[in-house]
């Protein structure tokens, strides 16, 4: 393809940058496709069709959830990295994307490829849970169970994703030799476990709170981004309190772009999201899923994004995974 004269291409920034800059205000036009890399039925899947309802209400728009769970979120990365940065195709994925570059996964940095529209860190936390039949009752007997027989427990992970990062965290601070397998989606783990195909997970709290009520699954103790308990599931230690001083792991919700959105829909889009977050009754429903969502505007997302890929490839690097 030849390439473009510097005439040309001034052309096409004077009428593409302040069409969009005047266009702000009217997004959506059209439908929007949020793109989410996780199976209907997760954690992730949850949260992003509570707030489409709403987005469609604010935005006057439809919003059409679009799953891509294939390849660690790398290809609904890439759908949405090679779409019109027109503000109608996004991304809507969690900080997990991050660890799936700085292990290889993905190729592309998505704190630097993609425009940031939202970062939305999250209050809840990870369970590190077991099957209702494997015999152990504490992350004690996990650990001994691991060392008394190297490479013979299993513990599911999406492998090179953040739970990967959290279980080598975790076999780090241990010293546990376990087998770690890959294992899908939440979904997909919550039924190995009770299937008693793998005997141990890192999964999403929130869900996990109700398999362990009905006695599907144990909760062992919590991963989260500060030592304390998570509020939500005050029953339950975190892995600091347990001793495990680095098995801590935070997460955010994310809403990217491709890379060359104009600021102005940028803004507007992030003002879209925050009166979503924002709204009552959507942090009521995120509240009693166990998911305490709080929003950035989009200088400190853009912050917050950038600090948290420079944390996650050092913890990358730290167990081993460095891309």
């Amino acid at each position: 393809m030849a390439a473009l004269s510097l005439t040309a291409m001034a052309g096409i920034d004077a009428t593409v940058g302040p069409a969009f800059a005047a266009g702000a205000k009217d997004w959506p036009t059209r439908p929007v496709k949020l793109i989410v890399p996780a199976k209907p039925g997760g954690g992730t899947d949850a949260v992003v069709r509570i707030l489409a309802t709403k987005l469609e209400t604010v935005a006057g728009r439809p919003f059409a959830i679009v799953n891509q769970p294939t390849g660690g979120g790398s290809v609904a990365a890439e759908t949405v990295r090679a779409a019109r940065p027109d503000g109608n195709t996004l991304l809507f994925y969690h900080s997990g994307l991050l660890s799936s570059y700085h292990s290889g996964v993905y190729s592309h940095n998505p704190a630097t490829e993609f425009t940031t529209i939202a970062m939305m860190p999250v209050g809840g936390s990870q369970a590190l849970a077991v099957g209702p039949d494997v015999g152990i009752d504490s992350v004690e007997d996990l650990v001994t169970k691991a060392k008394a027989a190297p490479d013979s427990v299993t513990m599911g992970v999406q492998l090179k994703g953040a739970s990967h990062f959290m279980a080598g965290l975790f076999m780090r601070d241990s010293g546990a030799p376990f087998r770690l397998v890959e294992a899908g989606s939440d979904a997909d783990k919550f039924t190995a476990l009770q299937g008693g195909n793998i005997d141990a997970a890192i999964v999403n709290t929130s869900g996990a709170l109700q398999y362990a009520e009905a006695g599907k699954l144990k909760i062992l103790g919590t991963v989260t981004g500060r030592p304390e308990r998570d509020p939500g599931a005050p029953d339950y230690p975190s892995m600091v309190e347990l001793g495990f001083k680095n098995t801590m792991y935070g997460f955010d919700f994310m809403v990217l772009g491709p890379k060359g959105l104009d600021p102005g829909l940028t803004d507007r889009i992030n003002a879209v999201f925050g009166e979503v977050i924002n709204d009552p009754a959507i942090q009521e429903q995120l509240a009693k899923m166990n998911l305490p969502i709080s929003f950035m505007d989009r200088d400190a997302s853009v912050e917050r994004i950038v600090t948290s890929e420079k944390k996650i490839g050092e913890v990358a690097a730290e167990i081993g995974l460095k891309n």
